[in-house]
């Protein structure tokens, strides 16, 4: 079970978020869908801007909300929301309210199950990921006010198979080290020789 939770997890993981927004940017831009693309990069962009900046408050000066075991936004669940409902929004533009409201409904079980792995393999708590997806969930909804009732000229398999690749070409074995990225730069910027850390325990 615990291998299952981290395979789970491994969608969240930036190694595949990244450079799956990347193609979602692109192929946007080859079906000239401009105004889309560009709400896309900017809305994507800003949540996961959100999600760096919590954790330096955090690691580097131990700012977080009172009350609450926080350290900052689970980028995990932040970003997977934004993509995938983003995407999910994307490949049912044109199709009946039904069928829509399906796929959505199942992203979003499938998104809520990559912020429960983060829970189960005790890395994130309750307040981490929940408003992790919250923050995701807003930036696809902002997202989605820059799509159209129609569907975009090109077929929606080019989307799903660049997702795909993307997918096949990093491995389940090489997350992105941003973790660690993450706690030096919070350490150049604080100037403090180590970070903060969790003060309560998951």
């Amino acid at each position: 079970m615990n291998l299952s939770w981290h395979t789970i997890t491994f969608f969240g993981d930036s190694a595949i978020t990244i450079p799956a927004a990347c193609i979602l940017a692109l192929w946007l831009g080859l079906n000239r869908m401009w105004r889309p693309m560009l709400a896309w990069l900017v809305c994507f962009g800003t949540a996961m801007f959100i999600v760096v900046v919590s954790k330096l408050l955090f690691m580097g000066w131990d700012i977080s909300p009172p009350m609450l075991n926080f350290t900052g936004f689970s980028g995990h669940s932040a970003s997977s929301s934004a993509l995938y409902l983003s995407i999910a929004l994307v490949l049912t533009q044109g199709c009946s309210r039904p069928r829509r409201s399906l796929v959505l409904a199942l992203t979003a079980l499938a998104v809520t199950a990559i912020g429960v792995s983060r829970l189960m393999i005790k890395v994130h708590s309750e307040s981490e990921v929940l408003l992790g997806l919250l923050l995701g969930a807003g930036a696809a909804w902002a997202f989605s006010l820059s799509l159209h009732r129609s569907p975009p000229p090109w077929r929606h398999l080019l989307l799903p198979l660049g997702l795909a690749a993307a997918l096949l070409m990093t491995g389940f074995d090489k997350p992105a080290p941003t973790q660690s990225f993450l706690q030096e730069l919070a350490k150049n910027l604080s100037g403090r020789p180590e970070v903060y850390f969790r003060h309560e325990p998951l």
